[in-house]
């Protein structure tokens, strides 16, 4: 079995048994459409293989974190990848610090250092350039109102929509082209939400 199927496997598993399972939004779903969005970036990029296997186990292992913890779930995310791939003995180190770097990168404000971290970063927050956006947003929101404590009135929640979309920007080349765009169209479709709050 090569460390991809074994990682998918570890990391389902842990998602799917955790504190996880009962997130709204950090859940194995998220995980599983983030792997997709690398995927998908990784073909637009023309990312070679070895590349290609980097990005995909820092997709899975990103979130593995909240499982222990909510705030700064990045760094128990990296030890969780560090500790199950130098187990594995299938990757050297090298890779293994590439996987933590990526990881590491997801951290709001996103600050990618290279096309790697870049394509998992852009990954993570794909939803917000298609329709699935409106959709992931409520999810997000249960999961603040429950394990966050945040709770806000409905106008609040769409100001913090527009201005999200408006301040994060993807880091990709194909991001910046293509999913940009796409992006723009939600950001006129909250703006008009907002109209009707007379904003």
């Amino acid at each position: 079995m090569d460390i991809i199927k074994q990682v998918a496997g570890y990391c389902t598993k842990l998602l799917s048994l955790s504190k996880c399972k009962n997130l709204p939004f950090h859940n194995l779903i998220h995980t599983q459409e983030v792997v997709e969005n690398v995927l998908f970036l990784c073909d637009q990029l023309k990312v070679n293989k070895h590349e290609r296997m980097i990005v995909l186990l820092a997709a899975w292992f990103h979130d593995t974190g909240f499982s222990e913890t909510y705030k700064g779930h990045e760094e128990v995310s990296k030890r969780i990848a560090k500790e199950f791939l130098s187990d594995s003995k299938l990757v050297v180190l090298e890779t293994i610090d590439a996987v933590c770097m990526c990881i590491n990168a997801t951290k709001m404000p996103q600050n990618p250092s290279n096309q790697l971290a870049a394509i998992l970063c852009d990954a993570d927050i794909l939803h917000i350039s298609n329709a699935h956006f409106f959709y992931r947003k409520l999810l997000l929101r249960r999961e603040w109102e429950l394990y966050c404590d945040k709770k806000v009135d409905d106008l609040t929640w769409h100001q913090l929509n527009l201005d999200f979309l408006q301040t994060q920007h993807f880091k990709t080349s194909y991001g910046k082209d293509a999913l940009e765009i796409e992006k723009q169209k939600n950001i006129v479709k909250v703006k008009n939400i907002l109209c009707y709050y007379g904003v």
